[in-house]
């Protein structure tokens, strides 16, 4: 069931100080568990997602939340990313609703979805159905926020989805600047860690190419692991360029290279 909605922004409705936190947290980490707790208060969702569509590319995920200890999202969205998505048909007519008017509404109970789907992620994780926000984003294609509610619970009814399109186009228009917040976010990360990297080649020429890598790994918070599979090295080769560069650098600790790096970053 797929149901066209009105992409007016009313921002004074059921949702409240839920909304008005939601805004707040533009940008910030808290931002997916202050959008289900806005949610539940016009409709009970257990967990949500936020799904890139676009059909050129594989589904990325933007953010999600739960109101268990335990959030099946990520486990989710591993099996839906993997393969499923590309026969995946459940989005069809929202995504045609929203390409023309910029935002529609779909609803699939368990029972709907291929089987594959059904049991790869309903029947595993005891999720009873899914209502998704579906609205265009310039830079992304479509998007739709997923929401879900277990098997413990009865399913979304003609009530429910009313309550939440008549929110739906705040949520939208919350949802965009937070992606656009995030965007904005890793690329000055990555324009600062380009000019730190660049800084401290200038301030210890003997740094090879690959050493620089290394260090800029570690500066950024990444596993020995992680960098070896981001450099497509060994770890055993990793440790060497780490060991290398420490040596020119004239340090021993991990710590002593934040030094330098945040010494770089202020002068």
């Amino acid at each position: 069931m797929a149901k066209q909605v009105k992409s007016s922004c009313r921002c004074d409705l059921r949702l409240g100080v839920g909304l008005e936190e939601l805004i707040v947290s533009l940008g910030e980490a808290d931002f997916g568990t202050n959008l289900l707790a806005s949610v539940n208060q016009v409709a009970y969702v257990d967990f949500l997602s936020v799904y890139q569509l676009n059909t050129r590319s594989a589904p990325y995920m933007f953010l999600s939340s739960s109101r268990e200890t335990v959030d099946v999202n990520a486990d989710c969205f591993k099996s839906y990313q993997s393969n499923l998505y590309q026969d995946d048909h459940t989005f069809d007519s929202a995504k045609a609703l929203a390409v023309l008017s910029g935002l529609s509404m779909a609803y699939i109970h368990q029972s709907q979805f291929a089987p594959a789907h059904r049991e790869a992620i309903y029947q595993r994780h005891g999720i009873q159905d899914r209502l998704s926000i579906v609205c265009g984003n310039s830079d992304d294609g479509l998007f739709a926020a997923n929401l879900y509610r277990y098997e413990n619970q009865p399913a979304f009814g003609a009530g429910d989805v009313d309550a939440v399109a008549e929110f739906a186009g705040s949520v939208a228009v919350c949802l965009k600047k937070h992606i656009a917040i995030g965007r904005q976010h890793r690329q000055f990360a990555q324009e600062q860690r380009t000019n730190l990297t660049a800084e401290l080649a200038r301030m210890y020429p003997r740094l090879t190419r690959r050493e620089l890598d290394v260090c800029e790994g570690l500066l950024i918070g990444r596993t020995y692991d992680g960098i070896a599979v981001d450099l497509g090295l060994s770890v055993a080769t990793v440790k060497t360029y780490r060991a290398r560069a420490f040596d020119k650098l004239g340090i021993n600790f991990k710590s002593q290279l934040f030094a330098i790096a945040s010494g770089l970053l202020d002068s």
